[in-house]
């Protein structure tokens, strides 16, 4: 008999109940997975749907719950046809954080079924590394935040890479490999990075001067990153932004928390809204 079940392990720089959070919060599970109806608890019954159109992608029960160690699943997809397999998560407590081991078994051992093992495979790769991403970052209280917007996901990018003067600052300086960025008396030197993942995007801080009152080290961006993820959504497209490194190690984290509000909660939600911005014009 040919042993179909996939298994995977990751270890995420979070705590057991961080991660816990993250797999069992209808408002999280949005982030990383796919949208859920309801928290998952223990035998009640479960529904995913798409970020696209709100069709239902995944569905089963949830069988079994020990926080923050242990969940087991009945779940199904589509292309299964209403077959139940198990999923189960597994929570192991390491030394920085937390080794997260999932297993989907139950799956179809036919030669004309490789496909949708492999494709499930694929699949569960890319939303555990979403997820380590986002409870990591949680966990280190970096400056993180998601806003919805009307347009298709390329129209997005377009507009954090190559419009930045609408939303953010009119004074850009814009390369094929990175932007320095000004507002008012400071600016901010970032550098392009390749991702390996659709919708990602990362720009590494290498060179800072912010002039903020009570804070001493003007370059303490230097070094941080700047985490773009884009994804389509049901009335377009889902941006999260993640500040990897503003957190409160940093002196300025409210100053800075509170201009990422205004210039990316607000500004670039409107310039992609079709309403006023607001980019810094000193």
């Amino acid at each position: 008999m040919t042993d179909t079940t996939i298994r995977k392990s990751i270890f995420i720089a979070a705590g057991r109940e961080t991660v816990w959070r993250y797999l069992t919060r209808a408002d999280l599970l949005d982030l990383w997975f796919h949208p859920a109806l309801a928290d998952l608890e223990q035998g009640e019954d479960y529904t995913l749907v798409s970020q696209r159109d709100g069709e239902r992608m995944c569905w089963g029960k949830v069988i079994e719950m020990r926080p923050p160690e242990y969940m087991r699943w009945d779940f199904t997809v589509g292309p299964v046809q209403g077959a139940m397999t198990t999923v189960e998560w597994a929570l192991e407590e390491v030394p920085g954080g937390t080794r997260l081991t999932l297993t989907h078994s139950g799956l179809p051992e036919a030669r004309d079924a490789f496909g949708l093992v492999v494709a499930l495979d694929s699949g569960w790769h890319g939303f555990l590394a979403n997820l380590r991403r986002l409870a990591a970052t949680a966990e280190a209280g970096d400056y993180s935040a998601t806003i919805r917007v009307p347009v298709a996901p390329e129209a997005a990018r377009r507009a954090i890479f190559d419009q930045m003067d609408a939303w953010w600052s009119n004074r850009v300086n814009r390369s094929d490999t990175g932007v320095t960025v000004h507002f008012g008396p400071s600016r901010a030197r970032f550098e392009f990075r390749e991702s390996d993942r659709a919708g990602e995007y990362q720009w590494l801080c290498t060179e800072a001067h912010m002039v903020i009152e009570d804070v001493t080290d003007a370059a303490e961006w230097q070094g941080s990153r700047l985490l773009w993820h884009i994804a389509p959504d049901r009335d377009g497209s889902r941006i999260t932004l993640t500040h990897a490194g503003l957190n409160a190690a940093m002196a300025c984290r409210d100053v800075c928390t509170r201009g990422w509000q205004k210039y990316f909660e607000h500004s670039l939600r409107e310039h992609l809204s079709g309403g006023t911005p607001t980019p810094e014009t000193r």
